[in-house]
């Protein structure tokens, strides 16, 4: 399904960019290494390989968090081999499964705050906390998105996260939203009038939602998929799969998100949790 948030006129459709969104491929150490029985590597070689194929026009990529499984210096080199296909600029965050310190360390230049694109500027937060699953967001940080969103009260913004920031309607994996500084962002959020979209991952699921002016979208993962609407942990049987947006200069977009056909798909949907 393709979602429309105020639909751009004739002459502002000729000013367009595309964003690809990942996330979540949580990535081994080792090339034999399973998720759930899944080979996390070999779906997002596949992803990766119909985002090249069917995404030529698109400008930018985003991989918002979970890059790896457990933060291994080896799983982000792993990633980083497989990133060389992507001939585009591209930039990522961390997850709850992630070392922030250690992307940044190893690739400093995917890390950053701001990216603008075209007339649009989006804003890369770090919701990771170490040691735990929910996410949050301390005072520094907080005080630092309001400095940002100051500074970019010209331009029509994205705020992309790891973890969800509302509820997506599945029990489990609501227990581990955005926790500490959830409430002050979503103000700050309603008072910026600037801010169009909230982008996430950690859901492992497609979400597709607004709160008055702003667009909530959750993307699925490369690799396993989890259930919408399920209560406890639940597998879903959807294909991994990346999302795509049009970002006009006159601060509307459009967005979809595309399934691929992975081959050699093995996933234990007995599973109650990893």
């Amino acid at each position: 399904m393709i979602r429309e948030h105020n639909e751009p006129s004739r002459s502002d459709k000729t000013n367009s960019y595309r964003l690809i969104q990942i996330t979540d491929p949580h990535i081994g150490s080792r090339p034999d290494y399973q998720l759930l029985g899944l080979d996390t590597g070999h779906t997002l070689d596949e992803v990766l390989s119909a985002i090249v194929s069917r995404q030529q026009a698109a400008q930018l990529l985003v991989a918002t968090g979970d890059i790896s499984a457990n933060g291994a210096e080896a799983s982000y080199r792993r990633f980083l081999q497989k990133m060389r296909r992507v001939q585009k600029p591209w930039y990522w965050l961390p997850g709850n499964h992630d070392l922030s310190s250690r992307m940044k360390q190893l690739a400093p230049q995917r890390c950053t705050e701001v990216v603008a694109l075209g007339n649009w500027r989006l804003l890369l937060l770090d919701t990771s906390v170490e040691n735990q699953i929910c996410g949050g967001l301390s005072e520094a940080q907080l005080e630092r998105l309001q400095l940002l969103l100051w500074e970019t009260r010209e331009h029509p913004v994205m705020i992309m996260m790891h973890h969800q920031p509302v509820q997506v309607g599945s029990k489990w994996i609501d227990g581990h939203m955005l926790r500490d500084g959830r409430e002050q962002l979503l103000q700050m959020v309603s008072k910026a009038p600037q801010v169009k979209a909230l982008v996430w991952g950690h859901v492992h699921q497609q979400f597709d939602n607004h709160e008055g002016r702003v667009g909530l979208h959750a993307t699925p993962s490369t690799s396993v998929q989890f259930t919408p609407g399920s209560g406890p942990f639940a597998v879903d049987d959807e294909m991994p799969g990346y999302r795509w947006f049009d970002l006009y200069d006159n601060g509307s977009y459009k967005t979809g998100v595309e399934r691929v056909e992975v081959s050699k798909y093995s996933v234990d949907f007995a599973s109650s949790g990893y």
